[in-house]
């Protein structure tokens, strides 16, 4: 049997039609099932009394528009792209019940951010306002231009198996202080933090550049070691990846 990994996704206004739709790319659903899971979508919900963990084996948080800074104790200093506090409400519950349950998680741009602010941690809101760096590419996603340093010693050196790696980048927004119990597995050679992961526990990897976009062994592997832990969490035959 296969895991089913729940994705989170946006809600837009559909063009011409004015209907409210939930949408995910294309890319995550084909990562997902390419890696040995099962994609089910997990649109935003009013109710959040459980977390539906009997229909999920791991929990993959997706990109877009940014978090809401009155969650991390800031207000708005730079104009945000798509705020959405029902959605930012449904996925910080999302992720305190994926670490209650054990319920291995994997984050992606948008991703990273909700799940460092769900665990207390706080962003810069505009990089090329204070940092005076930008990681938007003007390349296609599918693309590299962005060259990322692996943190030594951490679960995401053990699934890339390199110190360097060349990532797509598509943010205006970053990781300033980690959450308690992250610690940082990737920086950028601005120092801008390009991954984060869980001190200990179970599975918990995030990272800002989208690996769903590219077709390089090491976007791979960081798909498949996250259905690996999710298939390891069902109790299903292991699905494997050498040197995981």
């Amino acid at each position: 049997m296969r895991p089913v990994i729940g994705i989170t996704c946006r809600r837009v206004t559909g063009a011409g039609t004015g209907v409210p739709e939930y949408r995910l790319a294309a890319a995550y659903i084909t990562a997902v099932e390419e890696a040995g899971g099962i994609p089910l979508l997990l649109p935003a919900l009013a109710v959040r009394e459980r977390l539906p963990a009997a229909a999920c084996h791991g929990l993959l948080f997706s990109g877009g528009g940014d978090p809401d800074p009155q969650l991390y104790g800031e207000e708005e200093l730079f104009p945000l792209d798509s705020v959405d506090r029902h959605r930012d409400a449904w996925e910080i519950f999302l992720v305190r019940e994926a670490l209650r349950h054990a319920i291995p998680v994997f984050g992606i741009c948008r991703g990273l951010q909700i799940t460092n602010v769900a665990l207390g941690g706080s962003l810069y809101q505009d990089l090329p306002a204070q940092l005076r760096v930008s990681h938007r590419q003007e390349a296609p996603a599918e693309k590299v231009s962005h060259r990322v340093w692996v943190e030594e010693g951490t679960l995401l050196a053990r699934i890339i198996k390199r110190k360097r790696i060349w990532t797509n980048s598509l943010h205006h927004q970053a990781v300033k202080e980690p959450a308690p119990g992250l610690i940082v597995a990737a920086r950028s050679g601005d120092g801008v933090v390009e991954a984060l992961e869980a001190q200990d526990g179970p599975f918990l990897l995030a990272v800002q550049w989208h690996p769903e976009r590219l077709k390089s062994p090491g976007a791979r592997r960081l798909f498949k070691a996250f259905i690996c832990s999710a298939a390891a969490r069902a109790g299903f035959s292991p699905l494997h990846l050498d040197g995981y």
